[in-house]
């Protein structure tokens, strides 16, 4: 089962690559990566989907992002309500 944390974090170079790492040490899986700019300037919000078959797994992967120093927030938001859109 595929789990979709939301990061928001500062928008400094390097931080994609702690992110990355991170997950890399734990031995999670990413199965997708989104970075994109907020609507402040000196933030960006990372769109993080793991494959996970424990929900205990992206608990931890949630509370191991929060120990870094450039991550601001970070929600799970795998079972609440989206709009998906595809572009053909």
């Amino acid at each position: 089962m595929q789990r979709t944390l939301i990061a928001l974090v500062e928008d400094k170079p390097g931080v994609l690559n702690r992110v990355a790492s991170m997950f890399r040490r734990r031995n999670f899986n990413i199965a997708s990566l989104n970075v994109g700019r907020t609507e402040r300037p000196d933030l960006s919000r990372m769109t993080i989907v793991m494959d996970s078959s424990d929900p205990a797994d992206a608990r931890k992967a949630e509370l191991n992002l929060y120990k870094l120093v450039n991550v601001i927030d970070v929600q799970e938001v795998t079972y609440q309500k989206a709009v998906a859109r595809d572009l053909a």
